[in-house]
């Protein structure tokens, strides 16, 4: 995952330094697959506090298969990934508001 969200950084960056995206338009993608993981990672923990959904503990959608190790599954760490998502979350979208102020701050600036 972490290979992902460096290559659309990079390509970000590039339309960024060409003037065809503003800053605040890149984070939205990122914000959009944060919510999505968390959403993910949040249904996947639920489902394992409920013992007759499963048969011990399971990964309950393909989101949630990327994201977690593949071994070694306890409740204590999906609920550890869920905070961890859910926490990224709120950071890009705090980030989103701060580029936002920002950008207008500049324009106003120019004018």
């Amino acid at each position: 995952m972490v290979f992902i969200m460096l290559l659309y950084g990079i390509i970000a960056g590039v339309f960024i330094s060409k003037k065809k995206m503003k800053m605040s338009q890149a984070v939205i993608p990122m914000i959009a697959f944060a919510i999505l993981s968390s959403v993910a990672l949040g249904q996947n923990y639920t489902t394992s506090l409920i013992p007759e959904v499963n048969d011990g503990i399971g990964i309950s959608n393909f989101l949630a298969a990327f994201l977690l190790p593949e071994d070694s599954w306890t409740k204590e760490m999906l609920l550890s990934k869920f905070e961890l998502y859910l926490g990224i979350s709120v950071a890009f979208i705090l980030i989103y508001f701060l580029l936002v102020i920002v950008e207008n701050i500049k324009s106003n600036v120019k004018e």
